[in-house]
């Protein structure tokens, strides 16, 4: 099967999100994944694609590092969904593949000593609705400063802003994905914070 995803990244701020499938019906469409249907994989992308770009987005900070990942990603939920058994959330199940797939490319960046990190201001943050300093910047049109500040917090940090900042996960949906406690997400959510902010202090936003 050939991945294709069916909306240009670049306009993924201006998409309106999909109807959001049910349990169930997300249940049957993976079932029916999980039998070689490929047109309810062309589905699951509809569903995911946005979700998806927008988190290797968020880890990568480069629109084509963006793009590919996303293409990557799908090409291996196609070739491994037989072995999703329903156990976790699969947005989980999925949110862990983008992860590794993202650290792979940050990976290789790093043996060709490249900046994993690039800056790439042609494709806006989405915005949050939210008010404290730190993220307010994300409302803003200042890509640069934001990746280059996101650029220096450990992968922790920048993965967790991303889910709750980015994705607006509850807390409960973090911890599912982080494998860790509501006590933890939230610490860990409060040191991420303090080290954007500071980062941004530094290139005086």
């Amino acid at each position: 099967m050939t991945i294709t995803i069916a909306a240009d990244m670049e306009t993924y701020s201006e998409i309106v999100q999909v109807e959001e499938f049910d349990t169930e019906q997300e249940r049957e469409l993976i079932l029916r994944c999980q039998e070689k249907d490929s047109a309810a994989m062309g589905t699951l992308i509809v569903q995911y694609q946005h979700w998806v770009y927008n988190i290797a987005y968020g880890l990568l900070g480069h629109r084509e590092d963006a793009q590919d990942t996303t293409q990557d990603v799908f090409l291996s939920v196609w070739q491994n969904i037989h072995k999703f058994q329903f156990r976790s959330r699969f947005s989980t199940w999925l949110y862990k593949i983008v992860k590794n797939k993202c650290l792979n490319v940050i990976d290789q960046k790093k043996r060709r000593k490249t900046d994993p990190m690039e800056i790439d201001d042609t494709q806006p943050w989405v915005p949050l609705d939210t008010v404290t300093p730190e993220q307010e910047v994300l409302r803003t049109e200042q890509t640069e400063i934001l990746h280059a500040a996101l650029g220096k917090l450990k992968e922790s940090y920048r993965t967790i802003l991303i889910l709750r900042e980015l994705r607006e996960l509850s807390y409960e949906e973090i911890a599912e994905i982080l494998n860790c406690t509501l006590g933890r997400v939230k610490s860990r959510l409060h040191e991420a914070r303090k080290a954007l902010r500071q980062e941004l202090e530094r290139i005086d936003w």
